[in-house]
């Protein structure tokens, strides 16, 4: 993942026609058009957050409903993500090493991506 300062996400500074989503060594890529929502909110599964650390369990799920798959992010402080998903300049999102959790703590942090399919 060649993402720049460590980050966990790029953006664009043009509207982006695709999000790459980066994890378990693949890319994969869904056209922004085919997004249908995206809801930022509490992992049910975090309990406490510990105070923002990345030794307890992500504290934010974003959500993202594709027409083929769902996207399903976990970490913590995701609205970043979402400002840009909403203003259509995200284009990549990828999982970064633990050892970057703590790095910036003004940053967001991806633990994990899962992509499931839709079934038609």
């Amino acid at each position: 993942m060649n993402f720049l300062k460590d980050d966990c996400f790029q953006t664009a500074t043009t509207h982006c026609f695709c999000i790459k989503f980066h994890c378990d060594g693949r890319r994969r890529g869904f056209h922004a058009s085919q997004l249908m929502e995206y809801t930022l909110e509490p992992n049910p599964d975090a309990g406490d957050d510990n105070g923002g650390r990345a030794q307890a369990p992500p504290s934010e799920k974003l959500s993202f409903a594709f027409s083929t798959a769902d996207v399903v992010v976990l970490g913590w402080r995701l609205a970043r993500l979402a400002d840009h998903l909403r203003e259509n300049t995200l284009a990549a999102v990828g999982v970064l090493p633990k050892r970057y959790a703590d790095f910036d703590r003004s940053k967001p942090f991806v633990a994990s991506i899962a992509i499931t399919p839709v079934s038609h």
